[in-house]
């Protein structure tokens, strides 16, 4: 089809004020243009800083001498000439919007070649104006030099994010792409190494595997339905495959890459029962529909698209999740991987304890009883006592470090009562606040294998303590001040962990090496896009590595990724996850050496992720839930 000028009434309908935030959507604009334009073959290349040089070659139709400039006028596109064909969209653009943007703030050379012409064409193009042009010789396609991006809008450059996180742009667009249009081979190349490289297959699991790789391909498991009105090919990950994050999740609608929320909350809850709390599934949907059923013009840069009938598709989808997941549950393997003999006594008794804040090595000797009375230093106690609210000003007290959001994996906190589930006297009504000391506490029993219950009778007072939360703010403190002084203590692995990761994975942890080795992690490169953890630090005993280390990596995402600093401090909140969990069973000379660790800590009162380790119950508020007074 012709490239024409579209009529104000149309321009006004699709008019999306479409702007080149970055390079990556440079990229994308033009990688859609080229399979819009038929091409087999498409290869991007990006040298030095993402915004220096982009070039994309592909195998398409190429552009017709005569309409080259007319292709870069604002709103002319050869994929529509009136707003109903929308109706029967079948290419990923349309709005003609592009070429003229990335002109406007790029120095183009577009060298071309249409079937119908006997010679290619370049042309040279700045400020969205062409200022030079020329016969060349070339096969039919189009290859786009776009260089010196935002070079005459300095102030939209001063906002562009580091390297590191423009090029990881640039990979997740063009991984995006490439998994969703499997009849195409695309290459990536970054200073002249090839990071991606998804030759076109028509299987569709041999090209997953290729895309996203093997631990993953492996792990997903196929369905498919057809009706009327949709065609769909969908992979879902059995219950060994999940993520910390929804960036493993891939919904393409009639082949354009979106982003729709209900659908992932949808299969999400299908798995819920099926994988651990706080992670994601990992799945993949191509879906076909009809095109009369679908508005694809509600978002200026299409990851949204508007569905009729979005529910009658949900729950097709559900039920396709539902038909093959629970027949395929697995026990997950663990093999080739450390067992754990959990002991907490074993992690606090280390002999380096000069390192802890204000620590005192234990004195206590254990007893066949299991109701234990003890006393706790006072003085030293009181020293480092701050009252607190656990709702309000104890989330202020870690500013400096714990501002990073995140969630454990134990996070049954949701159960316990709130406080406007009693009245008066209640779980730290108001501004009260634990006792200054703990002296004469004793310890009556766990409850739930999750509660440490102590008593405190010249107070009237019990006090609940979580161990997991306790346990993590101990872990947490200890692996701070170790890295604080620069001695982390770690260990070297009998059989050391070879870790397959993906293009996009392998990137970011090539360029945290350094994070890692502060944090008392010895990794290193092993082949094309696998590393080898050959030490981990001893503090967190022995934690399943693999699923550890993808935990990292999702949580070095793009927001924090150039803040080493916070990089750090979320590494060692996640080295914190591995401490003892709700359910965990411990020993009576285990909950002492918690509860006088936790007691010792800098912050006693809070986990590393802002949950109260502790609270009190008066008597009066227990004896009021019996009608006593």
């Amino acid at each position: 089809m012709s490239i024409v000028l579209l009529d104000d009434n149309t321009i006004s309908k699709i008019s999306a004020g479409e702007i080149i935030e970055n390079p990556a959507s440079v990229v994308k604009e033009l990688l859609e243009n080229s399979i819009d334009a038929g091409a087999k073959n498409i290869t991007v290349e990006v040298k030095n800083s993402p915004t220096d040089f982009i070039r994309i070659t592909d195998d398409g139709c190429g552009f017709k001498a005569d309409e080259i400039e007319l292709a870069f006028m604002r709103h002319s596109t050869s994929k529509l000439s009136k707003i109903e064909d929308l109706e029967e969209l079948t290419t990923l653009g349309f709005r003609g919007e592009a070429l003229a943007s990335i002109s406007s703030i790029a120095k183009i050379r577009l060298l071309t070649k249409n079937s119908e012409d006997l010679a290619g064409t370049s042309t040279k193009i700045e400020n969205g104006k062409i200022i030079e042009q020329s016969n060349v010789g070339m096969p039919h396609g189009s290859t786009f030099y776009v260089e010196d991006i935002f070079y005459n809008t300095p102030v939209r450059k001063k906002f562009l994010r580091a390297d590191n996180v423009e090029f990881n742009l640039i990979f997740d667009v063009i991984q995006k792409i490439a998994l969703g249009n499997p009849q195409v081979s695309i290459s990536y190349i970054r200073d002249g190494k090839t990071l991606l490289n998804s030759y076109k297959n028509s299987n569709y699991k041999n090209h997953i595997l290729n895309v996203l790789g093997r631990e993953i391909a492996t792990n997903l498991i196929e369905n498919s339905f057809s009706s009327e009105n949709y065609k769909i090919r969908a992979y879902f990950s059995n219950n060994k495959l999940f993520r910390s994050s929804r960036n493993h999740q891939y919904i393409y609608i009639n082949g354009r890459y979106v982003t729709n929320r209900e659908i992932s909350r949808e299969i999400e809850k299908v798995y819920k029962s099926l994988i651990p709390l706080n992670r994601f599934p990992v799945f993949i949907l191509f879906i076909d529909i009809n095109s009369s059923l679908i508005d694809v013009n509600i978002h200026p840069k299409k990851h949204e698209v508007k569905l009729s009938n979005e529910n009658n598709l949900i729950a097709i989808l559900c039920e396709m999740v539902e038909e093959v997941l629970y027949p395929n549950r697995s026990i997950r393997e663990i093999e080739d991987e450390p067992k754990v003999n959990l002991n907490v006594f074993d992690i606090f008794d280390d002999k380096s304890n000069d390192n802890l804040i204000n620590f005192k090595e234990p004195t206590y000797e254990p007893s066949d009883n299991y109701i234990k009375e003890f006393d706790i230093d006072s003085q030293s106690f009181h020293e480092n006592y701050q009252p607190f609210d656990v709702y309000e000003e104890n989330l202020d007290n870690n500013n400096d470090i714990d501002n990073i959001e995140d969630k454990t994996e134990d996070s049954n906190y949701d159960n316990i009562p709130s406080l406007e589930q009693f009245q008066e006297d209640s779980f730290l009504n108001d501004k009260e606040v634990i006792d200054s000391n703990l002296i004469n506490t004793r310890i009556v029993g766990i409850l739930f294998d999750t509660f440490i219950i102590l008593e405190n009778k010249n107070k009237d007072l019990i006090y609940l303590v979580d161990q997991h939360a306790a346990h993590e703010r101990v872990m947490y403190e200890k692996y701070k001040k170790q890295y604080l002084n620069s001695n982390i203590n770690s260990q070297v692995l009998l059989k050391p962990e070879i870790i397959e990761l993906n293009a996009s994975e392998y990137m970011k942890i090539e360029k945290n090496f350094h994070l890692f080795k502060d944090l008392g992690f010895s990794i290193d490169s092993f082949g094309e896009n696998s590393i080898i953890l050959r030490e981990v630090p001893m503090i967190f005993g022995f934690p399943t590595y693999v699923s550890f280390i993808r935990d990292i990596i999702d949580s070095l995402d793009d927001k924090i990724y150039s803040n080493y600093q916070a990089d750090m401090w979320k590494v060692m909140k996640r080295a914190c996850l591995k401490a003892v969990k709700a359910g965990d069973t411990l020993s009576n000379m285990e909950v002492k050496e918690l509860i006088n660790s936790l007691i010792h800590c800098e912050n006693p009162y809070t986990c590393p992720h802002g949950r109260p380790t502790i609270i009190d119950i008066k008597k009066t508020t227990i004896a009021k839930l019996f009608l006593r007074e």
